[in-house]
C-alpha cells in the first residue's frame, strides 16, 4: 500500500480558508492533521467536502491549536475541500490529509 500525502500551509483572512486536494483516483483517508503555526491557543473548526462544497463528508468541529486525527476511514473517490472555518484569529496553519491507495 502507497499512502499518499496532501500537504499544504494556509493562512485565515476572516477565520476562514480552504485547500482541494489532488484528484484521488480512490482511497482511505488514514490521517488529517492541521496545526495552528503562530500560537497554540488559535480556535478553529475543520470540516471536508466534496470539491464543489455542495456535500460535508465529515465535520471535526471546534479544536484549539491542533487536530491530529489518525484512522479517519473515509473512503475517499474524486477531490475534496478541507475547509478551515472561524478561526479566533488570523493564523498561518500547517495541514496533512494522508491518503491510502
Amino acid at each position: 500500500c502507497m499512502i499518499y500525502f496532501h500537504p499544504a500551509t494556509l493562512t485565515t483572512a476572516g477565520g476562514t480558508n480552504n485547500t482541494l486536494t489532488l484528484r484521488i483516483p480512490h482511497g482511505i483517508c488514514q490521517q488529517v492533521l492541521i496545526r495552528a503555526l503562530t500560537s497554540s491557543a488559535t480556535v478553529f473548526s475543520v470540516d471536508i467536502t466534496n470539491s464543489d462544497s455542495t456535500l460535508r463528508v465529515l465535520d471535526f468541529g471546534y479544536h484549539e491549536g491542533e487536530i491530529n486525527e489518525l484512522d479517519v476511514g473515509l473512503p475517499m473517490a474524486g477531490a475534496y475541500t478541507l475547509n478551515i472555518n472561524n478561526a479566533s484569529v488570523a493564523e498561518t496553519f500547517r495541514v496533512l490529509v494522508g491518503v491510502e491507495e
